[in-house]
């Protein structure tokens, strides 16, 4: 199965899941200072600093690495007297803060520069286990201009900005730390298995992603996050004509007078865990419905629900009991084999008995409702046997 999406951003603000024992990211909060090797050098970060430096994350993170060319910040929190322009992470000490987009047009190399860290899983992902993937991200308009002033010293201008693009690519060997990563991604990218493209703004608060992953092969033990793609082609919060004017008006200025765009991103608590009901919830909430066949809930042309349906109602009513604030149609659909009356009939009935189950399943009735729709929205043509039974369905749909 291919990776999946599981909430988009602005769904995270009400759907919240503990970070649980069973957590596969090793130091997913940054708090672990790793263990210290006889004759080696080891950086620690600085209170309230910027730390811009690959060393700082390699040698003072248990777990986590970058690459050398790159200088993402392992920032520490004072907690006795709090820093004046840093937001205290989200639990802890420590959190991690990453360039998400700043593209070569502002910039000083001839390639985007974003920043990626690689992260260790406790044990390896399984072949076809399905996990939810989760962290806490936090920005806000002045975060960006504070770290490339703290970087360059000086700016002329700095415009504040908010992208998408937030990957996983996961791998079962450690990186290369001295690759020069962006430049390599030229000619030879790497692709994320998982990838938020919803452009984050928290508006100055912390605020969770989750993701949805099934595992193509087992073995996975590393997770390589950051933003793998082009600047071109990475969603900001900026139309297509302001991006195309700014690019342009940067093109013949000297590196100082140029305006830079730069999206930075705070990052605490990863999280991967085992989930079943993942996908279950990235249908409901990205794609705004979850289908089930019929052939799953009952014999054919019968209403009545199959003893086996029972998993799958209880899988749904767990999820829909996480997310209270939503409301959800229980819809019935048929193929267009039969007459007319008899189908509708047969739609309203299933989808009634549905509604009825997920109610014993404990799910408010204040959160559902229940139409039949007969064989008047099919998903695809009713000419073949296989396009008739993926028209016979039940779908919840989240409504507006």
């Amino acid at each position: 199965m291919p990776p999946t999406l599981l909430l988009s951003f602005s769904l995270c603000f009400f759907a919240t899941f503990p970070i649980s024992a069973q957590n596969l990211v090793v130091n997913g909060g940054f708090e672990r200072q790793a263990p210290r090797e006889a004759g080696v050098w080891q950086a620690t970060p600085k209170l309230c600093q910027f730390s811009s430096a690959a060393d700082v994350v390699n040698t003072s993170a248990e777990g986590w690495r970058t690459f050398d060319l790159q200088t993402p910040d392992l920032l520490l929190w004072d907690s006795v007297g709090g820093c004046p322009t840093f937001p205290k992470p989200r639990k802890g000490t420590r959190m991690l803060g990453l360039i998400m987009y700043h593209p070569f047009q502002d910039g000083q190399f001839a390639f985007d520069y974003h920043e990626l860290v690689q992260g260790t899983l406790a044990k390896p992902l399984e072949k076809g286990k399905t996990y939810r993937i989760s962290f806490w991200v936090y920005t806000n308009d002045s975060l960006g201009d504070q770290h490339l002033n703290k970087v360059y010293g000086r700016t002329t201008g700095i415009r504040p900005t908010f992208c998408g693009n937030f990957g996983f690519h996961f791998a079962d060997t450690k990186i290369m730390v001295k690759e020069n990563f962006m430049t390599s991604q030229l000619d030879f990218p790497v692709k994320p298995q998982v990838n938020l493209a919803q452009i984050i703004e928290t508006k100055g608060a912390w605020r969770k992603i989750s993701l949805a992953f099934t595992a193509d092969r087992s073995g996975y033990k590393y997770f390589l996050f950051g933003n793998f793609f082009s600047d071109a082609v990475t969603p900001i919060n900026m139309g297509d004509e302001e991006r195309m004017k700014l690019d342009e008006a940067n093109q013949p200025l000297q590196f100082w007078d140029k305006t830079k765009r730069i999206a930075y991103y705070l990052f605490d608590d990863f999280s991967i865990v085992p989930d079943e009901n993942a996908a279950i919830e990235q249908s409901l909430l990205v794609d705004k419905k979850y289908t089930m066949q019929d052939a799953l809930l009952f014999d054919f042309g019968k209403a009545e629900l199959r003893p086996e349906a029972e998993i799958a109602i209880a899988k749904l009513a767990v999820v829909l009991q996480k997310n209270p604030s939503l409301r959800f149609e229980i819809g019935g659909h048929t193929d267009n084999v039969g007459d007319e009356r008899s189908n509708q009939t047969l739609s309203e009935q299933r989808a009634q008995n549905v509604y009825k189950a997920l109610i014993s399943n404990k799910v408010p009735a204040n959160q559902l409702s229940w139409k039949g729709y007969g064989k008047t929205k099919p998903t695809t043509s009713n000419d073949s046997e296989e396009g008739r039974q993926k028209n016979r369905r039940v779908e919840c749909q989240l409504l507006d």
